[in-house]
């Protein structure tokens, strides 16, 4: 797969979350495999994800939502660098705000924004993802802390709360048929059955 070393290189220095090598291949071989034109992305960072899925998959347009203005800046400065301003949709936004409002139905989507809003999304995603839509969520073990193998900080206890709630709503729930994936820092495969 092709990857942009300069944008990733430039959030690993400044701290910015970017998404794995393995786990931007994974999800790239999810949007191929299903055909997904309609793309929403929770989390836009500075646009390493979105710029990868619509440079490496046939994809009609990519909805992508950052509340953070200077990661927004600097994610739109390298959206247009890359002359994709007319398939990637940048939104300076709070998600569920967002969600709450939208009329767009999407085909997959992909969750690393806030990992304690997880489960709170749920019920805005059954909505505008169409029927047999994907959500491919990142981070379901979260550095350790969701399996136990790492003992979790009092900081992080609301969040790893939160992803351990969205997990077992994916699991138990008939609406949804899941598998988590060890690949990166832990991967979910939703797949919504209305």
């Amino acid at each position: 797969m092709k990857f942009d070393e300069k944008i990733k290189q430039y959030g690993q220095s400044h701290n910015v979350p970017i998404t794995k090598d393995e786990t931007l291949d994974f999800l790239l071989s999810v949007i191929k495999k299903e055909n997904a034109k309609r793309i929403l992305e929770i989390g836009t960072a500075v646009g390493f994800g979105c710029i990868t899925m619509a440079e490496n998959c046939d994809v009609d347009f990519i909805d992508t939502l950052e509340i953070d203005e200077e990661r927004f800046k600097i994610a739109n400065e390298n959206i247009k660098n890359h002359n994709l301003e007319n398939k990637i949709f940048t939104h300076l936004i709070d998600a569920k705000l967002f969600l709450e409002n939208s009329e767009k139905t999407y085909d997959l989507i992909y969750l690393d924004g806030p990992k304690g809003q997880y489960v709170n999304y749920l019920p805005y995603l059954i909505k505008i993802l169409k029927n047999g839509g994907i959500i491919v969520a990142d981070n379901l073990h979260f550095h350790g802390m969701v399996t136990g193998e790492i003992e979790t900080p009092k900081s992080c206890r609301s969040m790893i709360k939160g992803l351990k709630n969205y997990i077992n709503e994916v699991t138990t729930n008939p609406m949804f048929e899941t598998e988590i994936l060890n690949i990166g820092d832990g991967v979910g495969v939703t797949r919504i059955k209305k």
